[in-house]
């Protein structure tokens, strides 16, 4: 993401100096192939499972809320104070 911005807000009366307004939801999809459903069946944790899921493409809450901090929707101090990986 180099070249891009970060935004931080800086507070006003309508937002109690908080710097924030509204609410920007970030999500975390896990669509089931056939590798997900085999690993299931196949009793392994869910730390394997969802690492299946990431190299198949699936995006964390974390990666979609930096996302959407670089689209100006949030700060980076928000995401990662709301997301652990």
């Amino acid at each position: 993401m180099r070249g891009k911005s970060l935004y931080k807000g800086t507070g006003c009366d309508k937002c109690n100096g908080s710097g924030y307004k509204g609410r920007a939801a970030i999500h975390e999809l896990m669509v089931l192939d056939d590798e997900i459903r085999r690993a299931i069946v196949e009793g392994q944790s869910a730390t394997q499972i969802k690492e299946i899921a990431r190299k198949g493409g699936m995006k964390t809450l974390r990666e979609d809320g930096i996302q959407k901090a670089f689209m100006g929707l949030t700060t980076l101090e928000e995401v990662m104070a709301r997301t652990n990986e």
